[in-house]
């Protein structure tokens, strides 16, 4: 995501004096940073570095698993970044804004599709985060560039960023996500964010009166994120669905998500009582028998700028190696992979809405209730042969929305595929190394020892990543294997759709 890596490795340099062509010129007292807007390109230096996969300057108000609200952002910024980058590509055409084709002359170097781009992205963030991000303020100024600006004169870079961030923008301020809290009718006293589709759960947190379906848990107020997060300690809350209102937020791959059929979740029926125990002894045998490595792979996958985000941004490196993607390459592809992954969302969850299916958590605690279980006995215990049902715990906290389908595995199995079909190969090599002790969950203790994991491959990578919420505890294994096929057409519409723009067979 255009920013997504800034404050955690760009934004170092800040303040720092290092020296570099950005800063020619300015006082003394201004910031200044190590970049070229002639040479370099602005997404791949703003976005993660291998040691800061998975972190974000949004972080503070995006959890990593809440997929449908960054992801939400992520397109929106995508789509800016393509319009951004259209006008300077010999064919491509805008999504939004289809600003006139520019003389090749003005895209010999990189400096007015960086200084277009950048503030593509500055329009849509100062409309999400109005002045709350001053870093990525404090970036612009120290290359030179007033983000004040506000000119739309579509000859000039700063213009074409700014239309373009804009219209991206008000495309999708009222899109069906609630942002501005007026949806549904809402008058006064707005609730950005807020569900307006009238979901109610059938289940308290106290009580199971319906085993088959949803149940919300209750909770430490910090205790959403692995390893705690922000949240007042002491206090508990009651889960309530995260943005059930995404299942009606508008698509541009597809008209409806109720077109896109997934079965019955039949395996989901408690009143088939030894099927039902069948399918949640499968996931204590999970708990039971975890290790290192599916603590530190869960970890990685939970975490979704890291196992879904990062293994994209891999891959681009890995096709850059000596620049052939260039900027409108990069914005290309990451538009490919923002809409492969946030639009899987919309569907996924007008089926999580509409199965409203239980979670492995309280369907232990239903089946066996006060018995003795042999699982994971939370962090620094291992596994244990004297766990009380009742006290069964998944490894990672279990998400704030229905089981089926599972919204990971299915954005992995879209993502991967859409990685494929843009770059015609399956191959993704991707090896990284978790340090000892270095999982939120148990830090210090887990892994015992440094963890090397290679995914070389996008089908292993999307093998794993299902597995991986088993091995966590959250969902059950039927649940993964019905919803990776189900994820690979998000994939597919996604390449289809930013190719036919790249290609500019569209409407212009």
């Amino acid at each position: 995501m255009l920013f997504g890596g800034l404050g955690v490795a760009s934004t170092a340099a800040l303040g720092l004096g290092q020296t570099g062509t950005a800063h020619a010129g300015k006082r003394e007292d201004e910031p200044s940073i190590d970049f070229d807007l002639d040479t370099d390109n602005y997404l791949k230096f703003l976005g993660p570095s291998d040691d800061t996969a998975g972190e974000s300057i949004n972080q503070d108000v995006f959890g990593a698993m809440d997929i449908t609200t960054f992801l939400w952002l992520n397109r929106i910024t995508a789509i800016a970044a393509f319009d951004a980058a259209a006008p300077y590509h010999e064919t491509a055409v805008g999504i939004y804004a289809k600003i006139k084709r520019r003389p090749a002359g003005e895209s010999a170097t990189n400096r007015n599709m960086n200084i277009a781009g950048l503030y593509a992205g500055w329009r849509v963030w100062q409309g999400v985060f109005g002045e709350s991000r001053p870093a990525v303020r404090q970036f612009m100024t120290a290359l030179g560039l007033d983000p004040d600006d506000q000119s739309e004169d579509t000859t000039s870079p700063v213009g074409i960023g700014n239309v373009v961030g804009k219209a991206a923008w008000n495309a999708h301020k009222q899109d069906g996500m609630n942002f501005l809290g007026y949806e549904g009718g809402r008058r006064y006293n707005p609730r950005p964010w807020g569900d307006y589709t009238g979901y109610v759960p059938v289940n308290t947190p106290y009580e199971l009166t319906h085993p088959s379906r949803w149940q919300p848990q209750l909770g430490p107020h910090n205790g959403r994120r692995v390893g705690g997060g922000p949240g007042d300690i002491g206090i508990y809350v009651a889960q309530h669905v995260v943005t059930p209102q995404v299942r009606r937020v508008r698509a541009l791959t597809f008209k409806d998500p109720t077109q896109f059929k997934i079965s019955r979740p039949d395996f989901i029926d408690h009143r088939d009582r030894r099927r039902f125990r069948r399918l949640v002894d499968g996931i204590i045998d999970a708990s039971a028998g975890l290790t290192d490595e599916q603590k530190v792979i869960a970890e990685v996958m939970d975490n979704k700028r890291w196992g879904i985000g990062h293994s994209a941004v891999h891959l681009l490196n890995k096709h850059d190696q000596n620049g052939e993607q260039g900027i409108p390459g990069w914005a290309f592809f990451q538009l490919v992979h923002t809409l492969a992954t946030f639009e899987t969302t919309i569907a996924v969850w007008h089926h999580k809405i509409k199965y409203d299916a239980v979670r492995p958590i309280s369907a232990v605690r239903y089946v066996y209730g006060r018995r003795r279980l042999t699982a994971w006995g939370g962090p620094g215990k291992g596994t244990v042969n004297d766990l009380p049902a009742e006290e069964w715990s998944s490894y990672l906290p279990t998400g704030d929305h229905p089981e089926y389908p599972s919204a990971s595995t299915t954005v992995c199995a879209a993502s991967a595929q859409a990685a494929r079909l843009y770059f015609g190969e399956d191959t993704l090599d991707w090896k990284f190394t978790v340090k000892k002790g270095e999982t939120r969950t148990e830090p210090g203790l887990v892994p015992g020892k440094d963890v090397e994991l290679h995914f070389p491959t996008w089908t292993d990578f999307t093998k794993v990543c299902g597995d991986s919420r088993v091995w966590a505890g959250v969902h059950f294994q039927e649940t993964i294997d019905r919803s990776r096929p189900f994820g690979d057409q998000f994939g597919d519409l996604a390449n289809d759709f930013v190719q036919r723009h790249i290609k500019g067979q569209v409407k212009s």
